[in-house]
């Protein structure tokens, strides 16, 4: 594994890892620049998770994403001495693909803790969890190209799939546009809301209760979660029937399907 690039001298780690008993917990440390997604942010984000997911055994049950100092992310580091050169770009981009590929692929339930703003590449990374939980009044936007930008990590997907091509639209395409927490929880973009500053407590305290399960039962559910969700029902159900058959062999209950089952 490619160790992860390191902050600046002088600078705190800009990652906080946390385990505690079966849930990992970690923590965007920029609360100067609203946890903005650094290279070195998103380096050490990159080299975390996938640690995590290559434990095995050892892997967490569950694991939470939050921010530090009272919000999610901001996005980007766009004030990054070379947010505009096309190399150092092309490396935090490299980061970000490698960080939405290993949510999607790790073997545990991921939940975000959203407080504060969850704006841009904020946004794509809370969408790329599987529960979110947020403050009433945290905010959420895409305001990507107000700064010569478009999304790129898969949030325009992730709201019309959620709560709705309205509101992608409104946040993609209305300059400033920000949706409250209350409102993406009706339309199911957001799964749970507090009070403001009980978002990590209500998380980790979920992300406990659902990592006490059985850890083959609950990898089955979360990898058929991810994966149903763009089949149309046939191959849904094809899905589910396959990773039914992998949760009872792994569990040792009735290992092989009778013949002629797929």
């Amino acid at each position: 594994m490619t160790p992860p690039e390191t902050a600046p001298e002088g600078e705190p780690s800009p990652l906080l890892v946390e385990r505690n008993g079966r849930v990992a917990t970690l923590t965007l440390n920029r609360p100067h620049r609203r946890n903005a997604m650094s290279t070195a942010l998103l380096g050490r984000l990159d080299h975390e998770l996938r640690r995590l997911t290559d434990q095995g055994g050892e892997a967490p049950g569950a694991l939470v994403l939050t921010g530090a100092g009272g919000t999610f992310s901001s996005g980007a580091d766009t004030r990054e001495p070379d947010w505009r050169d096309l190399s150092r770009r092309a490396v935090r981009r490299a980061h970000f693909r490698t960080v939405f590929a290993t949510l999607h692929e790790a073997p545990f339930p991921v939940v975000a803790a959203v407080e504060g703003y969850a704006l841009g590449g904020g946004l794509e990374l809370a969408l790329a969890c599987d529960l979110v939980v947020a403050g009433e009044g945290a905010l959420f936007g895409l305001p990507e190209l107000g700064v010569g930008a478009v999304p790129g990590g898969g949030a325009v997907h992730s709201l019309v799939r959620r709560a709705g091509r309205g509101v992608a639209a409104r946040m993609l395409l209305i300059p400033g546009e920000r949706v409250r927490a209350d409102e993406l929880a009706r339309l199911g973009a957001v799964e749970r809301t507090v009070p403001d500053g009980g978002a990590l407590a209500e998380a980790q305290a979920l992300a406990a209760s659902v990592a006490a399960g059985d850890p083959a039962l609950l990898e089955a559910g979360v990898r058929l979660l991810r994966d149903s969700g763009h089949l149309d029902r046939t191959a849904a159900l094809g899905v589910e029937n396959g990773y039914w058959w992998q949760a009872a062999s792994a569990a040792n209950r009735d290992p092989s399907p009778p013949s002629g089952q797929p």
